[in-house]
């Protein structure tokens, strides 16, 4: 019995450490109805149960009994979610849903070894999407180059104003190559 209960207490801590897990009251209070559902952009998006807030928060409490550690798999349905709240006003239970997804996302940020690349570009959207400042100054190269390409466009618009009306007596280049005296049968002799 002793086996069992160290074997749950290792599965439960390697899920969710004791330092603010999401709030077992809080998820008791889903019923599990799917009136979520059809608010929830990711899951209308991709019809995974896992993608959206009844799933989530059926991870969430599977967590808490130590019945799923947290693996790739579980912390990608968490990542998903857009944190739009969108499921926190079709709920007719009242979930309140925000607190259980910080909660979460904040065990996921401590006790989850995540890729060297994706630290890197959560660092770079961390770094640069709350400062309007260092937004615009990344921006810089896009707005630069989308001045050459109008530009360009404009250029090669008014070249065709001045072509436009030669084009027909002067004809592409290669179709005046390619062109052959027709196959006429008329031309043939008959003996």
């Amino acid at each position: 019995m002793s086996g069992e209960r160290s074997a749950d207490a290792s599965r439960t801590a390697t899920t969710f450490d004791a330092h603010h897990p999401p709030d077992p009251a809080l998820i008791d209070k889903c019923v599990h109805c799917g009136f979520c559902l059809p608010s929830c952009p990711t899951y209308m998006l991709w019809g995974e149960e896992m993608d959206s807030p009844r799933g989530r928060i059926y991870l969430m409490k599977s967590g808490l009994d130590g019945r799923v550690t947290m693996t790739d798999g579980f912390v990608r349905h968490f990542d998903a979610c857009l944190g739009c709240m969108a499921c926190v006003t079709a709920c007719p239970s009242g979930v309140q849903y925000s607190p259980l997804i910080e909660a979460t996302r904040g065990q996921i940020e401590r006790r989850y070894d995540r890729s060297f690349t994706d630290r890197l570009f959560r660092r770079a959207i961390f770094s640069l999407f709350p400062y309007p400042k260092r937004l615009r100054v990344a921006l810089a190269p896009l707005a630069l180059w989308s001045l050459v390409v109008g530009l360009w466009s404009l250029v090669v618009g008014r070249w065709s104003l001045v072509v436009g009306p030669w084009s027909s007596v002067v004809g592409p280049r290669s179709s005046a190559a390619k062109r052959q005296p027709p196959n006429d049968d008329r031309r043939t002799t008959n003996d």
